[in-house]
């Protein structure tokens, strides 16, 4: 079974990927391929933002290219029409890796895509089933101010940013026949690991 996994910023979508890896899933986060792809991908981001966004040791200062991609819709294209189809193949890769592994064990293959933008990778049609995972607005803000250290009006912008993403998800996986689970992450670890469990039932009973 392939899982896709996705949710806004601060929901809690890496902690139910976490909850899924202890219930034995094989998960890819596709963010952190994300990294691995900016880093093949560097002549490239060069060549279109410049030397600026060069750091010091000569690998890719993803702060500084944050800053200009962030305040230009032009530019983030841009950025995402060079790093996302590497990444995507990466995500791939891995999957198959992945399945491999399981059906290597005697298994029957679980793995989870974890990726904020899931519904910019062209996977959702490929996912037996999507786990959407949300949050309250001011739970989301908190976690935010804790984990990166923003402040709240530069949490919302960053949610508020992300909006549009909730309206192609559900698009996709209609059009493909998919079936979408939402999560409601508000009351702790252990409540969200039970939603979990039940939303795993309603997928593979």
């Amino acid at each position: 079974m392939l899982l896709g996994l996705t949710g806004g910023y601060c929901t809690g979508k890496n902690t139910v990927a976490s909850i899924l890896e202890a219930r034995g899933w094989a998960c890819i986060d596709v963010d952190k391929l994300g990294h691995e792809a900016m880093a093949l991908c560097l002549d490239a981001i060069v060549d279109r933002f410049g030397s600026a966004v060069v750091a010091a040791d000569g690998s890719l200062d993803r702060r500084a290219l944050a800053a200009i991609v962030f305040s230009d819709q032009v530019a983030l294209a841009d950025q995402e029409a060079i790093v996302h189809p590497v990444a995507n193949r990466l995500t791939r890769e891995r999957i198959e890796v992945a399945v491999a592994a399981a059906r290597a064990r005697g298994e029957e293959p679980k793995v989870c895509v974890n990726a904020a933008l899931l519904h910019r990778t062209g996977m959702v049609a490929s996912c037996d089933a999507v786990i959407e995972v949300r949050s309250p607005l001011l739970m989301r803000i908190a976690r935010g101010a804790k984990r990166d250290g923003a402040g709240a009006a530069a949490a919302f912008r960053r949610i508020t940013r992300q909006k549009a993403f909730r309206s192609s998800l559900h698009a996709q996986a209609r059009e493909a026949g998919r079936p979408i689970i939402v999560l409601r992450n508000c009351f702790g670890r252990a409540a969200l690991a039970r939603k979990v469990g039940r939303a795993l039932r309603r997928i593979a009973p």
